[in-house]
């Protein structure tokens, strides 16, 4: 009922404001004289590429498209920039539509999105000329998951339009459009190759054995905070940095059993943070989408289903926390460019019915033509909304920001602050940094104060709520409460889309204290990077000890090894120097040490001190790492190789034929397992289903060998769900007990859908060396461990607490996780299996865990105890 009364209230809204007056006052240049401009000497992309946009089975790459859109830029409604390169050097473009008029004062235009997006910096006279005079600025982007093919297609086809078509012309005097063709160029080039090779073939439109992102695959739509990938940042300077948009949109497929077209309103639950005005211009935009599209004879188009706008982290979620309208679209998918045919019987996933599906597509054949007809519809749909509604999309994009910085004045919290002593000093100025390019203000203290009863330090960090992007410093600054929504009353949860939780302090291990008093200090904004206060390192030469509690000292540890440095890793606590050195502290000696130092202690805020006396440590040798790489095409194996790559952890890809042919021993030390069920490991892709070089798994063949690897003295390290292959194949004295799906999803059992949880971490044990006793951890479905009893072989290194486990996020059940074991490390022969139930890197997020995941490869490396003499030069 309450879906329904949504959706007609929004409809009503429609209603008002497609009757009201909107667009620019007509400029010296008639439409029709636009469009001859814009016609003039410009190809179709048809007759550009030689084939039919959209046709069966026919795909134009990268590189065909960038050269379409460069032909195109001859048009004076176009403007093609090339923003920077993507993670594999390729060119990541944007494409800029508008009316010639407009095109000729762009950088004006820009200047004022700027001063829109910050009502602080207009008066009401410069507003009301600017409610007169300045267009919308909507952005559309395409293709960010390059399986999703059809709109990498399809947006040369709207740029053609928008240069060519007499309706958009006259639109585009009150709207800039700006096109992003593809966000991943990438995987764009990886889909239309694969494609292309398996066509004709029975693996035609089949899935690829690699990631469609180097190292995110689906997950780069999950970065729009975090911002770890370079196509992330370069679009998040141009949201918040360069153009400042009303409206953000993007273009999506989906599974394609069920409906044929997703558009707003989203689904519930809907974040407390978000602006209720914002709510509801979101569905008038999908609302207008969808009448439209039922106007043009379009069936199957529904709302409100399974996408909510609880979740931040999406490339429509993260905009709306910055004001803008975030719109979604996901269109049903053929066989990348091959077409379907569909008996009503197959749509098993199909909504019923109702009043957000009234029209449910009868069934028959899908292809690429008609996903883009739908795109193209909803398209013009926007741009021609955004045009009538100009001055009212314009208006509230102001008002939603005035109450951003009107709400940080009269509501609690007034603040975050970061106090100036924190156990890492270089994550917590990462988590700034972060902020930083999320368009977030933030202030430094240059005089201690006091707040809440509290004194903090000259030095200390200030996020003060009362700016215009409140809601995304705040939502990721807090602890999340997911609501407890059930399908009927006691009955099984409603669950979130994506994830419930992602508090930034808690996965970087930042110390975060949320002021909820008003309260005075002198601040001065900071414009540029942030660093961490500059470490020290002595001057005294020989041997240097550094605390290992930081991210920073593994960066050191692992460029001390590359340079052929001696690395010990204390195995007993020391008085040094007037302090104590707990077990786990790092000694370095040889080498680039004094240079890699340095270097760390300007950029990450490392300190080192001389080391002197006899020590008693574990020596590491050079990491010989490798990281399994399945044909399964494993989100999980990409995060880990992120992670390595900018962490400087050497490793190799190992496959199948690789570990099959046995041997691994004389090679590696450790091998990890990605995130992957055991079937997965052992089977991999079903026989048949792709070319024969990546059909199948480990096999009995291979799980011999990793067995044969582990006894004879090598360390197996299992992310989630891998645990369980481990557990079987090496006969492990560990059980996972997660309940099973069906008990989670029926609301009767411990459920955690992507949600922070407190464990219990042993620093003593050398897998949670330098790791805080109470460790937030970031779960997502992964086993929980129970040791049985009497087994010696194995040591519990992290356990959930009896109480109070959930930190962010939500759960059911949470007291199932009391005693029970997180992260295990079980003795098999001469080496070890090391089980994390939940994910150290999860989407590179968890910075705070990554130190647990260096230590297990270090598990492997270390040879030892044995002592160490430290002398000075």
């Amino acid at each position: 009922i309450m879906s329904e009364r949504s959706n007609i209230t929004g409809f009503a809204i429609a209603l008002i404001l497609l009757t009201s007056a909107g667009p620019l006052p007509a400029q010296s240049t008639s439409a029709a004289g636009a469009a001859g401009a814009g016609g003039d000497g410009v190809l179709s992309p048809s007759d550009f590429l030689g084939f039919p946009v959209g046709a069966d089975f026919k795909l134009a790459r990268w590189d065909s498209i960038t050269a379409y859109f460069n032909h195109l830029a001859q048009s004076p409604a176009v403007q093609v920039d090339t923003l920077g390169q993507t993670t594999q050097g390729r060119p990541f473009i944007v494409v800029t539509a508008s009316a010639p008029q407009n095109m000729a004062r762009l950088d004006e235009i820009r200047a004022n999105q700027a001063k829109l997006a910050d009502p602080r910096r207009l008066g009401e006279a410069e507003l009301e000329t600017l409610l007169r005079t300045q267009p919308a600025v909507v952005l559309i982007a395409h293709n960010i998951h390059s399986t999703e093919i059809v709109s990498s297609q399809g947006a040369m086809q709207l740029a053609h339009l928008l240069a060519t078509d007499d309706e958009l012309l006259e639109a585009l005097r009150s709207v800039v459009v700006l096109l992003i063709p593809s966000v991943n160029p990438d995987g764009q080039v990886m889909v239309v190759d694969w494609y292309r090779r398996t066509l004709g073939t029975p693996f035609e439109g089949s899935r690829m054995p690699w990631l469609y992102h180097y190292y995110a695959g689906h997950d780069n739509n999950r970065d729009w905070f975090m911002l770890t990938q370079a196509e992330t940042r370069l679009v998040t300077d141009l949201l918040y940095g360069d153009w400042f948009p009303e409206v953000v949109y993007d273009v999506h497929q989906m599974g394609n059993r069920g409906a044929r077209f997703f558009v707003p309103p989203f689904d519930d639950p809907v974040n407390p943070n978000l602006d209720p005005l914002l709510v509801r211009m979101i569905s008038l935009f999908g609302l207008q989408m969808s009448a439209q599209l039922e106007a043009a004879g379009k069936s199957g188009v529904v709302n409100s289903l399974t996408f909510d706008l609880w979740w931040h982290g999406g490339n429509r979620s993260v905009p709306t926390r910055h004001n803008m309208i975030g719109i979604l679209s996901e269109a049903a998918s053929a066989r990348i460019a091959s077409p379907i045919f569909q008996e009503p019987d197959q749509l098993t996933s199909q909504p019923p019915h109702g009043v957000s599906h009234p029209n449910p597509w009868p069934g028959g054949w899908w292809r690429m033509s008609d996903i883009m007809d739908y795109q193209m519809i909803a398209a013009r749909s926007l741009i021609g909304l955004a045009a009538r509604q100009r001055r009212a999309l314009i208006s509230n994009y102001v008002e939603v920001g005035r109450r951003a910085i009107a709400a940080g004045t009269e509501d609690p919290p007034f603040a975050f602050v970061l106090p100036a002593q924190q156990r890492d000093p270089g994550s917590a100025a990462r988590m700034l940094e972060i902020l930083r390019l999320g368009g977030i203000e933030i202030d430094r203290a240059t005089a201690g104060f006091d707040a809440d009863g509290m004194q903090f330090q000259r030095g200390s960090y200030v996020v003060r709520m009362a700016q215009p992007y409140r809601v995304h410093a705040k939502d990721l600054l807090e602890r999340q409460h997911y609501p407890d929504r059930r399908l009927y009353p006691e009955g099984p949860p409603d669950q979130p889309y994506d994830v419930s939780g992602w508090t930034l302090p808690l996965q970087m291990g930042v110390d975060v204290v949320e002021v909820s008093g008003s309260f005075e200090a002198a601040l001065t904004q900071e414009r540029g990077s942030i660093r961490p206060p500059p470490g020290t390192v002595s001057a005294t030469g020989g041997a240097l000890l550094l605390d290992n509690t930081t991210n920073a000292a593994n960066l050191a540890i692992h460029r001390a090894l590359a340079s052929g440095a001696r690395v010990e890793l204390l195995s007993e606590a020391r008085q040094i120097n007037g302090r104590t050195w707990p077990v786990g502290s790092v000694m370095l000696e040889g080498g680039s040490v004094r240079g890699i130092l340095e270097e760390l202690a300007t950029s990450e805020g490392l300190s080192a001190e001389t080391a002197a006396g006899e020590l008693v440590g574990n020596r590491l040798s050079p990491l010989r790492v490798g990281l399994y790489q399945s044909w399964s095409a494993s989100m999980d194996e990409g995060w880990t190789r992120w992670v390595f790559d900018n962490w400087d952890v050497p490793y190799s890809s190992l496959h199948n034929t690789e570990i099959r042919a046995g041997g691994l021993r004389a090679r590696y030390d450790v091998i990890i397992l990605p995130d992957l069920s055991a079937k997965q490991i052992a089977d991999g892709r079903k026989l048949g289903t792709v070319p024969a070089e990546y059909e199948g798994g480990l096999g009995d063949t291979g799980v011999a060998a990793i067995r044969d690897f582990v006894r004879s003295g090598g360390t197996l390290i299992c992310l989630g769900n891998s645990s369980d292959f481990a557990i079987e194949a090496l006969r492990l004295a560990v059980e996972n007990v997660k309940p099973d799906t069906a008990a989670q999803r029926s609301g009767s059992a411990f459920y955690a859908p992507g949600s922070i949880l407190l464990t219990t971490m042993d620093g003593h044990h050398p897998v949670g060396y330098g790791m805080p006793r109470e460790t937030a951890v970031y779960y997502s479905d992964g086993p929980i461990f129970e040791v049985r009893e009497r087994a010696k072989a194995v040591t519990v290194v992290a356990s959930y607490p009896e109480t109070g486990q959930l930190l962010s996020g939500y759960a059911i059940h949470p007291e199932f996780l009391a005693g029970k074991a997180a992260l295990v490390e079980a003795r098999v022969g001469d080496g070890r299996a090391i089980l994390f139930g939940f994910r150290p890197q999860h989407r590179g997020q968890p910075q705070e865990t990554f130190k647990v995941l260096f230590n297990a490869i270090y598990r492997g490396a270390a040879r030892g105890p044995e002592p160490v003499r430290a002398t000075l030069e």
